[in-house]
């Protein structure tokens, strides 16, 4: 079967959005794609950084402004494609704030507050506005981007438990719409050579050395690999594949905990 991407998304011409779109691994996410035949439309709260994305994306991706947590705007620009005749037939709930390590007395209130709206409240609306009209039109496809913290949750007490709840709305979205047609998926990235993070490595604040170590494959994973498994989920190659987190993180899954026994001698 094709993977071109309106074909494995939903009705001829039908677009993907993509929160958080406008940088890292959601502008790698709009970039890839591209190149796959979908028409993208790139969702960010943040102005700048979406001229900046659509000049990337060769000035043909349409941009949204808007915050993923205020359920009302997000109706509004449904509601607005639905009077253009635009159809979104594949969502990629990509939107998501970081966490510093901190420890469990640290963490504020109002930073706790926030992530939440945005990491899981804000890919729950986007799911129910979306994922909604596909499932009228009976086709349509969603990826949520969760986290290894999805599996193992790291020292990050606000940022973890977001991705582990989003894990869950994907399983539970998965058997909500799937008689629909409409199939629901996640992936969740390891460590990730994003411009944000590489600019931690340069500070210093991280260690390429230590976190490599823990990966099977040696390396950290590149925003392209990550954009690759959405394309993948997207398309009509995954057409029997629903309810499901695939972690993209070079085998630091399968290697961290292996590393407990590294100087043991068989």
């Amino acid at each position: 079967m094709s993977r071109a991407g309106p074909a494995a998304g939903g009705a001829p011409g039908g677009a993907a959005l993509i929160t958080g779109g406008a940088g890292g691994i959601g502008l790698a996410i709009a970039l890839r794609l591209q190149e796959e035949g979908w028409p993208v439309i790139l969702c960010d709260i943040d102005e700048a950084a979406l001229e900046k994305a659509q000049d990337a994306c060769g000035g043909k991706a349409r941009t949204l402004a808007l915050d993923v947590s205020d359920k009302d705007t997000l109706e509004a620009a449904a509601q607005g494609y639905d009077e253009e005749g635009l159809t979104v037939s594949a969502l990629v709930n990509g939107a998501g704030l970081l966490q510093d390590v901190m420890t469990l007395e640290d963490l504020e209130p109002e930073r706790n507050r926030r992530i939440w709206e945005v990491n899981y409240f804000g890919a729950l609306y986007c799911t129910q506005v979306f994922a909604g009209r596909m499932a009228a039109r009976g086709r349509g496809a969603v990826v949520n981007i969760t986290s290894i913290n999805e599996q193992r949750p790291l020292p990050l007490y606000a940022y973890a438990p977001t991705k582990v709840a989003l894990g869950a709305l994907t399983q539970l979205s998965a058997a909500e719409y799937g008689p629909s047609g409409v199939r629901v998926n996640a992936v969740a990235p390891g460590f990730t050579l994003t411009p944000l993070f590489k600019q931690k490595i340069e500070a210093g604040l991280r260690s390429t050395d230590a976190l490599e170590s823990h990966c099977a494959l040696g390396r950290l994973v590149e925003p392209a690999e990550i954009a690759a498994a959405v394309a993948f989920l997207l398309s009509n190659d995954a057409s029997a594949i629903t309810g499901v987190s695939l972690p993209v993180d070079c085998g630091w899954l399968a290697r961290s905990h292996h590393m407990n026994f590294h100087d043991l001698k068989a």
